[in-house]
């Protein structure tokens, strides 16, 4: 009898780079659902302000933070924080990524013919090619497990001193993008799950570690193929991110109790 073996599993491949020099193009511009980068924003493209982050707006399924430890394992990437939450299981909050849910998370919705100047310390950066997986959210870089494929879907969010830019430009499904406002005085975060349309995409500033913030913006891209979950169809989702790819240093938040992200009805 033939044995019969499953298709390996995607979990995030990695396509062309393209660099880009904010001195010489700082303005990104979502020119027909793609993302370019324009020395001056071209005619028809109308500028937008950066959301700006207010501390008093909370949006997203609350949950207690009962401690938070910070470690450094790995200098040269960055710092982990273990969050503990007063809970048995997580439940991110999908929802349709509006201009105003997006500001929520600090982010600004950039759509079609709208443009936004990118701020950055590190002018070199890239923009890359992307393909995430359906699994790709079953992968914790912190627990010591490589690329095998874990049980549950761990909180894994960021933030970090360089921008993103994470566009949806798959041309079938969405791009899911999970996001999280962290207060540390006051012990509690929102977690939710942004669902950005097609040809749309989310400009998060640089987020540094400062003292006496009142909130953190988190946000993490490892569930970027949750729309796959709608059906059998495609496993895969393609999408575009502007990261620093050199010298770039990252503030991780993790937290290793299963969580749960309902699909957006």
């Amino acid at each position: 009898m033939a044995q019969e073996y499953f298709d390996p599993l995607l979990f995030i491949k990695e396509g062309e780079a393209i660099a880009v020099n904010l001195l010489r193009t700082p303005f990104f511009c979502n020119i027909g659902g793609r993302p370019q980068y324009f020395k001056e924003p071209p005619a028809g493209v109308r500028l937008l302000e950066p959301a700006s982050s207010d501390p008093d707006v909370a949006i997203g399924r609350e949950y207690r933070v009962t401690a938070a430890t910070t470690t450094q394992p790995s200098p040269q990437y960055g710092d982990q924080t273990q969050l503990e939450f007063l809970a048995d299981r997580i439940e991110y909050e999908p929802l349709y990524a509006t201009r105003e849910i997006a500001a929520a998370f600090g982010m600004t919705l950039v759509e079609e013919s709208q443009g936004v100047r990118v701020s950055s310390p590190e002018s070199e950066l890239e923009q890359i090619d992307y393909e995430y997986g359906m699994f790709a959210g079953h992968m914790s870089p912190y627990q010591g497990t490589g690329y095998r494929l874990l049980g549950v879907v761990c909180t894994d969010l960021e933030h970090h001193n360089f921008p993103h830019v994470f566009a949806s430009v798959d041309p079938q499904l969405p791009l899911v993008i999970s996001v999280g406002r962290y207060w540390p005085e006051l012990q509690k975060i929102c977690l939710a799950d942004l669902w950005v349309p097609r040809g749309k995409a989310l400009y998060v500033p640089p987020r540094p570690k400062l003292k006496c913030q009142p909130c953190l913006d988190l946000h993490g891209n490892r569930n970027s193929a949750l729309a796959c979950w709608k059906g059998i169809g495609q496993a895969s989702v393609k999408t575009q991110t502007l990261l620093q790819t050199k010298g770039a240093y990252f503030h991780w938040f993790w937290n290793d109790l299963p969580s749960n992200h309902p699909l957006l009805t």
